[in-house]
This record gives C-alpha cells, structure tokens and sequence, in this order.
C-alpha cells in the first residue's frame, strides 16, 4: 500500500511539472513574440556606374533569433556574410537568423537615368520585429559630382574629394527617403523635428511651419524646389509653395487629430472643428466650416482664444456633444445645446444660440422661460412670455399672422412683414425685433417693453412686470 501511494505522489509530481515547463516554454515564447527588438542600423551606400551598391548593417539583435525582412522591390543580388548568420532571399520577403548581435545585409539596386532632381524612396531594408532607433548613412557619391544629396535623417556633411563626394547623415529611426537636386538649396531652417531647404528665405511661411512642427512626431525633411512635383514619405516631403505646404499641413494636423482626439462613436467628425483651430482656418464638410464661423462670429476675442485652448486641450479626454456644449456655456457664461442640436454629422445645420441660465419671474411668479441672449440683448420666446403675461395667442388661418389679445387690447402680427396692429392702428417694427430661433418665435426686449408696456429688469434673476399706468 505504502509503495502505491509513493509511486501516486511520485506521478502526480511529474505530471505538475510537465505542466509547468509546458506553460513556461509557452510563457517565453509569448514574452519573445511580445517583446519590441531596438536596434541601431549603419548603412554605407555607393553610387556608381552601375548603380548603387548597399550594405545594411544592424547593432542589437538577438542571437539565433529568427527575424524576417522587407527588400526593396529594386533590391538584386541580396547576400549576407556567412560567418554572421544565415539568409534567405525570396523577392522582397527574406529571412535571416544572425549568430550574433551584428548582422549585415547587401544588395544592387540599377538606378534610372537622373533628370534636374531625383527621389529615392524604396531602397532600404526593414526588419518587421524590429524597431530602428538611430540610423548612419555613409554616401560615397561616384556618378554625379554635381547637385547635392538630403535625408530626413539631418542636414548632411559634406566632403568633396578629388574622386568621390562623401556625405554623412545620422539621426532617430529608419533611414527614410533620399532627395538629390542638381540645382543648389541652402538650408532655410533647422528647429524640432524639422529641416527646411530651399532656394530663397522667402518662402517660408512661419505659422505653417509651426503647425507642421507641432503634427511631427519624426524629424522630417522640407524641401521647396519646382524642380520636381510634389511628393510626401514617411519623413521627407517636397512641395513648390506654401499653398501646397497648407494642404500638406492640413492632412498631418488632421491625421494627428483623429489619431489623438477621443470622440464619442459616432461623433468623430466633429475633430474637424479642432482642426479648423489648430490651422485658424476653417477646414472639413461644410457644416464643420460653418459651426466654425458661427463661432467666431459670437464669441469675442478674449472668449475665442479660451475657447480654443479648452477645445485642443481635450487630446487626453473622451469628448462628447454634451461635455462640448457645457465648455462652451462655461466661455460664453450663458448655456447651449449648440453641439447637442448639430452632433448628427448628416442633420441640418442648426443655429448657434446662448441661452439666459438666469430665472425669469413674471409678475412675481417663476417661470420656465429661456430667453436668448444675442450681441447683449434679450430676446424672449413669443408666446410662452405674452401667455405668462395672460394674454391669449392664436394663430389666424392666413397663417402668417398672430391675434394677440387681452382685455380691450388687440394686437395683429405679421412677422415676416415685420408689423403689427394695434385696435386697428398700423405700426412699423424694426427688422431685427421678431427673431426665429431654432423654429420659434423670439422678441427683442426693448419692444417687448414698448409694445406691451412692461418693465425688464435684469439681475441676479430677470424680472417682468406689467407698469401700473
């Protein structure tokens, strides 16, 4: 019995740790897949007669750790050195298993004939586990002593030998494009993130280049010239003015936008209007662009820059329609449901309004009343405020006509018309004193005072009363 119950706990032993190496072996393979390999890359290229000859070379890997790569399409004659591990090459696919933590990778590329300017996009290799963090590019330049070559990666340095041009560019991450023009370009400016050549200062547009810099994440290259059409790549960008440097601005300011901002489902359009203000322009679907401007055009300029800095200040929040308006009743000190109203990206465009938050009392009696608040003046709802006010409202049934009436007074208006009348006497209104605000029939304080002899007094609360005449 006694050998029995050993053999048992001897067999349950072994089974316990079977299943646990199987699940470290699971663990370590899941913690590989996982974990993100950095490394250094050092290129040397040279351009010859017979095109440019590249070596890759990386820093950092992981021995006997198989890794896979992208070729360029263009890449011909791809081979590695033995003694640093093995390759294998399929088209643009390849693999290799470095036996230590150096490896280098080289191969051709025929390269077509040069014209004024030239870019050369596909032409370095990527390893797909890898992330690279800093890049050196050696560039023996045999063929073509004139023009100058540029990379996203810095401003280069230059030698002239009697044989060769020698050019060194290094920085953060992948090599990224080359550029070579034959006519000259002088460096224009160099700040965070971003170098920028041309032929003249002129050209440069300061607030764009702002805007650019504030969208990069990567150092970019800048590069004005009508030598060659515009082009963008991951970190180099070519464009002939500042009316294609906008366009260009835009597209990365949007991309940061929708890839940073945090927008209800359903709501992520109206990142555009954060867009339009970080470029002080309106930008997007129309509506966007007229939201935009109805912003602008009831905000002032103190309440226009907080609204703003609120507004782009959201990147770390979950933005609704309704946090939106209640930011904006907080700017404005009066309350909207102005985002609320126009969250539907597909809805019509409904009107900006602020409404009084303060109470209305009638004749000493609380009210729901909302008056709108436009350019300092008060503007209450038509109806709810005469029938507060116990008067009787009715609409005639030509339509375009209200009775009004309470006890010998009886008024006709004609909205549209801009009129009314009064125990059968004719009177003229201003053209701005009958309002229509989101569908309803609003009047401008001043004459609801004089057409209907009532006292307004605006305080900690807003008081009608009828004057004792």
């Amino acid at each position: 019995m006694l050998k029995k119950s050993v053999f048992f706990i001897f067999f349950l032993i072994v089974v316990c740790g079977a299943i646990l190496l199987i699940q470290w072996i699971g663990y370590e393979k899941a913690s590989k897949a996982s974990r993100e390999i950095k490394v250094d890359q050092e290129v040397h290229i040279e351009h010859s007669e017979a095109g440019l000859f590249v070596k890759h070379t990386f820093t950092g890997l992981e021995a006997e750790e198989p890794l896979s790569v992208i070729m360029p399409a263009a890449a011909l004659q791809a081979s590695c050195h033995k003694n640093e591990g093995t390759c294998s090459f399929r088209g643009q696919s390849a693999s290799i298993v470095p036996s230590s933590e150096t490896m280098s990778i080289m191969y051709s590329i025929k390269m077509p004939s040069f014209q004024t300017a030239f870019v050369l996009s596909d032409w370095s290799i990527k390893i797909k586990e890898a992330t690279v963090e800093h890049a050196i590019i050696h560039f023996t330049e045999k063929k073509i002593r004139k023009g100058m070559w540029f990379s996203s990666l810095g401003p280069p340095k230059v030698k002239k030998l009697d044989l060769i041009d020698y050019y060194l560019f290094q920085g953060k991450g992948q090599p990224g494009s080359l550029y070579w023009q034959l006519k000259p370009l002088t460096q224009l400016e160099s700040k965070e993130y971003l170098d920028v050549y041309g032929e003249s200062k002129n050209v440069i547009n300061d607030q764009q280049l702002e805007l650019l810099r504030e969208a990069l994440t990567d150092r970019t290259a800048i590069i004005f010239t009508a030598e060659y059409p515009a082009f963008v790549s991951d970190r180099l960008v070519v464009v002939k003015n500042n009316e294609q440097l906008s366009r260009l601005t835009e597209r990365f300011v949007t991309e940061v936008v929708l890839d940073g901002y945090r927008f209800q489902e359903g709501e992520e359009w109206l990142g555009q209007l954060i867009v339009s203000y970080k470029l002080g322009r309106p930008t997007g679907s129309e509506k966007i662009k007229t939201m935009y401007n109805r912003l602008n055009e009831q905000l002032n300029v103190r309440e226009r820059t907080e609204w703003k800095q609120l507004l782009v200040g959201l990147i770390k929040e979950s933005i609704t329609a309704e946090q939106l308006d209640r930011k904006l009743s907080a700017v404005k000190g009066l309350d909207t449901n102005f985002f609320v109203s126009n969250k539907n990206e597909n809805d019509p465009f409904q009107p900006l309004v602020f409404y009084e938050s303060r109470q209305v009392i009638i004749n000493g009696k609380k009210t729901e009343i909302r008056p709108v608040s436009q350019n300092g003046q008060l503007f209450f709802p038509f109806n709810e405020t005469l029938q507060a006010l116990g008067y009787e409202i009715k609409k005639v049934t030509d339509g375009n006509s209200l009775l009004v009436r309470r006890e010998y007074n009886t008024y006709y208006f004609y909205p549209l018309q801009n009129r009314f009348i009064l125990n059968d006497e004719r009177y003229g209104l201003y053209e701005k004193a009958l309002q229509n605000y989101n569908g309803q029939l609003y009047m401008n304080q001043k004459w609801l005072q004089k057409i209907f002899l009532v006292a307004v007094q605006s305080e900690k609360t807003i008081n009608v009363l009828d004057l004792d005449l």
